[in-house]
């Protein structure tokens, strides 16, 4: 076969085979654009939802505190965006070695307890629960809105530093502070400040 009519025959083959293989790619880029364009939407709706709801924080007038003197400690929770919660469960840590818990009452803003405030002498745990168990009933948090939650009264027993803070879920202890939205029945993330006491005689 002559070389111009080889040629003649090849340029339009190799033609066809560019083309198709164009095809190919472009559609390959096409669907590699959809599927990082979900994706990246997926990531930013859980980020959305996994947002704190609320702080909680520990107020007192000072954080040097005299030994054998009394201090009053108060829980507050401060509202990062609105929601509603059937249940607030607070659990608090502290090291019963070196400092005294006393005068432990609940927010008469959150009237409804199933546990009553208790203090744990032997572990150092301050415990009380609040649940709205009737229908139609929950406790809504507002932004920015401060409700009390537990108030006691602290009393160094020997100098030095100690905290006081939430006991938050790790996985290994069923006594944990909880948010539970209303309706879901979700457990919502809320964040928590610790409590540094400086103790002197």
């Amino acid at each position: 076969m002559p070389k111009q009519n080889l040629i003649k025959i090849l340029i339009p083959v190799i033609a066809i085979v560019l083309i198709v293989e164009s095809i190919i790619l472009v559609s390959k880029l096409g669907k590699n654009v959809v599927t990082t364009n979900v994706t990246t939407d997926v990531v930013e709706e859980v980020e959305q939802v996994r947002e704190p709801v609320a702080d909680f924080v520990f107020e007192t007038e000072t954080k040097e505190m005299k030994v054998g003197k009394s201090y009053q400690v108060n829980l507050n929770l401060v509202g990062s965006k609105e929601v509603n919660l059937d249940a607030i469960e607070t659990y608090v840590k502290y090291d019963s070695d070196k400092v005294t818990i006393s005068k432990l009452t609940a927010s008469k803003d959150l009237p409804q307890t199933l546990k009553a405030p208790k203090v744990d002498t032997k572990t150092g745990l301050i415990s009380a629960v609040f649940i709205w168990e009737n229908e139609g009933e929950y406790y809504s948090v507002k932004t920015n809105e401060v409700t009390p939650v537990l108030s006691f009264t602290v009393t160094p027993k020997v100098a030095g530093e100690t905290s006081i803070s939430l006991v938050e879920a790790d996985g290994t202890d069923t006594s944990s502070t909880l948010l539970v939205e209303s309706v879901t029945s979700n457990k919502l993330l809320f964040l928590s400040n610790k409590l540094e006491i400086s103790a002197v005689k």
